[in-house]
């Protein structure tokens, strides 16, 4: 007998299984951008690529994604290699540098085109996508959360 099986185990909204693969090449093959560049050189390496994949193979399960399993792990991957290379600084580019990438970045709430000017806060990450906080930091993220509202609740015990 299977946790989703019975009444109960269906009610729960518990999905359990394992998912298929999900390579590197998968992907790339989504989000060129993040694969080979024109010189042949990777935009971040692949290992920090698989990291994520892994991750999200992990959190994304395609017994409650269903048809969207696919999409959404490349949504899972690819906001997670943007925010890493928001984060990524030249270490010889001087310890200001670093840390600057490695900063929490707010989300623009006005903006100016004479002099400049742009206002962060960084309270709203966590108020709107009601708790999918930093998922809006990317439009990857956005796009997973969306779906992800979609698809289902965790689980729920029932009893």
């Amino acid at each position: 007998m299977t946790p989703n099986s019975g009444i109960i185990g269906i009610a729960s909204n518990i999905r359990c299984g394992n998912n298929p693969p999900f390579l590197l090449n998968d992907f790339f093959a989504m989000y060129p951008q993040f694969g080979l560049s024109v010189d042949g050189n990777y935009t971040i390496p692949p290992e920090i690529t698989q990291i994520y994949i892994n991750l999200a193979d992990a959190c994304i399960k395609e017994s409650r994604w269903r048809s969207y399993w696919t999409i959404a792990m490349g949504w899972f991957v690819a906001h997670f290699i943007t925010l890493y290379l928001q984060g990524t600084a030249d270490p010889n580019s001087g310890s200001a540098w670093v840390m600057a990438a490695g900063q929490a970045k707010g989300l623009n709430t006005s903006e100016s085109v004479a002099d400049v000017s742009v206002s962060m806060d960084y309270n709203q990450i966590g108020q709107d996508l009601e708790g999918w906080a930093a998922w809006k930091l990317t439009i990857y993220g956005q796009q997973l959360a969306t779906i992800g509202k979609l698809v289902g609740k965790g689980g729920t015990y029932v009893y």
